[in-house]
């Protein structure tokens, strides 16, 4: 279960070489979709790896990775072994949004009108997080990508903070199903993984966020107001709780704490740079 912006595009490339799988696919379910139903408007080839019910991905697979949700991958296959990698989540939708904004209109036409949503990362930030057509992928995804579909998460708007509690403790169980969960943050990931493998397992950095073009490039510092702080803060606090939580397990000995702070200061430093300031 690929989150977006978690190294998981590195992930499955090291999971296939090392797995050598006969019938590996990769895709996308609707749960990053939110309410968006024009399919048809994307090329042919993104189309083809978009699953738009669990029976449309193929039953012979054997390795399956993608930003596809705990439902559709449990139901389509009861029986596999399901991993996912978190990431500390301020630092992911801060990646996640620098990301789209550096996408050019070359690689954004193959997806058609919903091309259209990923060029609201041309807003500012605070902008950007007030999205509701965005909320299936700002507000709280590991959450939303563990319980979708669900009543009390709206496709279309952001989780109504009432319901976290109900919806934490839904969340934390899913995660109990999973045979492997860890976190980006963890040094030992590699060799975690090459455990739980049990055979070699080494990866390197693919599809990484790159520089903001001019003119969307300007001084993080700008961004980061004080609406924008607690938009973030608002669209991370469940997913910083099932962080906390997973890093405290897999880091036996350290602060989740402190190693958010570090994380922070590491990625703001460099999300700066890539904002050329």
């Amino acid at each position: 279960m690929h989150v977006p912006k978690t190294a998981g595009t590195s992930l499955a490339a090291a999971l296939i070489d090392t797995l050598r799988p006969r019938a590996p696919i990769g895709g996308f379910d609707r749960v990053l979709f939110g309410d968006y139903e024009d399919f048809t408007n994307l090329h042919e080839e993104i189309r083809r790896v978009v699953y738009l019910s669990p029976d449309a991905m193929p039953a012979e697979a054997d390795l399956v990775t993608g930003h596809i949700a705990y439902s559709s991958l449990r139901q389509r296959y009861p029986d596999a072994q399901l991993i996912t990698v978190l990431r500390e989540p301020f630092s992911r939708v801060l990646s996640h949004w620098l990301y789209w904004r550096g996408l050019s209109d070359e690689r954004l036409a193959p997806w058609g009108s919903w091309a259209d949503r990923v060029r609201q990362s041309h807003l500012s930030l605070a902008e950007f997080l007030s999205s509701r057509l965005l909320a299936c992928h700002l507000d709280n995804l590991v959450v939303r990508m563990l319980l979708w579909p669900h009543w009390l998460i709206p496709i279309d708007d952001f989780i109504d903070p009432e319901h976290d509690r109900w919806l934490l403790t839904e969340a934390h169980g899913r995660l109990g199903d999973f045979s492997f969960v860890d976190v980006v943050e963890n040094p030992e990931l590699p060799g975690q993984l090459q455990r739980w493998l049990a055979r070699p397992f080494a990866s390197d950095r693919r599809n990484e966020t790159g520089r903001v073009p001019e003119p969307l490039n300007r001084p993080l510092v700008a961004e980061l107001t004080l609406e924008a702080l607690d938009l973030l803060a608002h669209r991370s606090r469940l997913d910083l709780e099932l962080w906390r939580a997973v890093a405290r397990r897999c880091l036996r000995g350290r602060d989740p704490d402190h190693l958010r702070e570090q994380t922070l200061v590491r990625n703001t430093a460099h999300y700066a740079m890539l904002m050329g300031a």
